[in-house]
């Protein structure tokens, strides 16, 4: 990362950037979306016979991305930590179904503060034995106001919430996702991705509670998050597979648990997107045939449903496999582990 002024003057550029995209996102978002459409996105039985894990499905964007998509007929995992609020509103989604195109809706527990959960939550898929067809990654983490907190494991909790954990979940479902004759990953970013400089060599340590700065810390996990499903999509393009997309979402400023940590005033709240509206981006990502170009493998998607762009950081290939292979090593895997899955 080079010398802690050089560290300094990048942290600087990065928290000027990203503070002038988060406020471009601001106050254009509903201008820039007014032309498309309100939900249903989708049409009653469109994705019949596709399969679907959401993280994070009972509220906020995730409860409209898995209620849009059962609602168009696909198979929707609802991995989440309260298995009785899902199955309420599995409930809830078949009364309202009048037409009988509803998808299966089942509900298996994760909770990505525990690495072990994850694990299980792939053993459990796994006793299945079907194809995945679409990973959405929407799960998430940001702790406003507080101090640096780390899991028992001794890792950063936002870093395992945002980017550790969904990287596992990821690995462990690749196999799944090789299954479906197409396939793709989706993982719910954010803009404050350009406020940060990723340092893998802080993830797993305390750093002085002064220069701790909880945006920062949040946008530095979905900046590690997208650096990560890069790679992912330049190995699996490297190796010939065209069959896995690739893609990460930045839904803009939506209005849910994540948001309502921060003081904001009534005129601020006109400016965001209901989670609802907040879901479209990402159901266009799980669910368009416009979103990939297979040759690349990945594409970084705006809250209009149109192609954006990273941070510089995220365009550095080689800081780009840095992450990667801290990643691994956080999660004790081998640097060889995607040959071994690509291979069995």
């Amino acid at each position: 990362m080079g010398s802690i002024r050089e560290r300094e003057e990048m942290e600087r550029r990065a928290w000027a950037r990203g503070m002038w995209e988060i406020m471009k996102e601001s106050v254009s978002q509903k201008l820039l979306t007014w032309h498309l459409p309100s939900p249903p996105f989708l049409l009653p039985g469109q994705l019949s016979g596709l399969t679907v894990i959401v993280t994070g499905a009972t509220s906020g964007i995730g409860l409209h991305t898995a209620r849009e998509l059962v609602m168009a007929g696909a198979h929707v995992v609802m991995a989440c930590r309260n298995i009785e609020v899902a199955n309420c509103m599995a409930h809830e989604w078949r009364a309202q179904a009048s037409d009988g195109m509803i998808g299966e809706m089942e509900a298996i527990p994760i909770d990505l503060l525990s690495l072990s959960s994850v694990l299980s939550f792939a053993l459990e898929w796994e006793k299945r034995a079907k194809p995945l067809h679409v990973l959405v990654n929407n799960a998430g983490a940001f702790y406003m106001k507080e101090p640096q907190r780390f899991t028992e494991g001794g890792i950063k909790q936002h870093m395992q919430v945002n980017h550790i954990a969904p990287a596992l979940l990821i690995l462990l479902l690749l196999p799944s996702l090789l299954k479906a004759p197409s396939s793709r990953i989706v993982n719910v970013n954010s803009v404050a991705h350009h406020c940060a400089v990723v340092d893998p060599s802080h993830w797993t340590s305390r750093i002085e509670d002064d220069k701790f700065n909880d945006i920062r810390a949040y946008g530095e996990s979905k900046l590690a998050q997208l650096m990560f499903l890069k790679t992912l999509a330049r190995k699996l393009s490297e190796k010939k597979i065209t069959s896995i997309q690739c893609i990460a979402v930045s839904p803009g400023i939506v209005n849910t648990k994540l948001v309502k940590q921060v003081p904001i005033s009534d005129w601020k709240l006109f400016w965001m997107f209901s989670p609802a509206e907040g879901a479209r981006s990402v159901v266009f990502c799980a669910t368009s045939a416009r979103t990939v170009d297979k040759a690349k493998g990945f594409a970084y998607y705006s809250y209009a449903c149109k192609p954006t762009k990273e941070s510089p950081q995220a365009m550095d290939v080689d800081l780009c496999l840095h992450v990667w292979q801290k990643t691994l090593e956080i999660l004790h895997l081998d640097v060889d582990y995607l040959n071994q899955v690509i291979n069995c």
